[in-house]
């Protein structure tokens, strides 16, 4: 059974989860290849077209501790949902645009023993992400390790145009983190709060309420 890196809490039928055109590659919806999209993931309105379409925009270096490094654009979780067969037949996506809502995520900065991160080298506290750590924390969208491929993501991946020339920039997806005060004031993006925090090790999830 395919692990599932996002699950939602709240009842679906309460969340209006709109498609919206996709302007990234059409390789990305396939799910055939390393960078596919992954359930969870942020994707951003496309700005450089007026189609009010979405697509992978991945912020800045996973390495480097800048403000920076964390969006300022709103970006929305895409929701795979079983059955939506206009995912490559429309080439559209569906994406959670509208909460607030509830959900479990995997798509969370991980280090590269797969372990969930306070912060993703980006100023915060450091250190794994506990109970007692995290709950309560704002989260906005930043460059994360792939779910289940965090050993051999590359490290200072910049954005999505690296996808084509770097392999490695194929386990880099726009995913979570913890946001720092510095950060919400030069405008990160706030995509919502953690609410709880499950399991162990790997297999932590990391429950968000979005929208707030």
């Amino acid at each position: 059974m395919a692990n599932q890196t996002f699950e939602l809490v709240s009842p679906f039928l309460s969340i209006y989860a709109p498609s919206r055109t996709f302007n990234g590659g059409a390789a990305l919806l396939k799910g055939q290849t390393n960078n596919a999209l992954v359930p969870g993931e942020l994707l951003s309105f496309d700005t450089s077209n007026t189609n009010y379409g979405v697509t992978r925009e991945i912020p800045a270096n996973l390495a480097s501790s800048t403000v920076g490094d964390v969006a300022t654009q709103p970006g929305f979780v895409f929701f795979s949902e079983t059955g939506r067969g206009d995912l490559i037949t429309g080439g559209k996506v569906p994406v959670l645009q509208f909460g607030p809502y509830e959900a479990d995520t995997q798509v969370f900065a991980r280090s590269t023993a797969g372990i969930l991160q306070n912060e993703a080298a980006n100023g915060g506290a450091g250190g794994d992400l506990t109970a007692a750590n995290g709950v309560g924390q704002p989260v906005g969208i930043a460059a994360v390790r792939h779910p289940s491929l965090y050993a051999t993501a590359a490290p200072a991946t910049a954005d999505g145009g690296a996808y084509g020339a770097d392999s490695g920039a194929e386990l880099i997806i726009p995913g979570l983190t913890v946001l720092t005060a510095a950060q919400i004031a030069a405008g990160a993006f706030v995509a919502g709060h953690i609410s709880r925090i499950t399991g162990t090790g790997t297999n932590m999830k990391v429950r968000v309420l979005f929208g707030l």
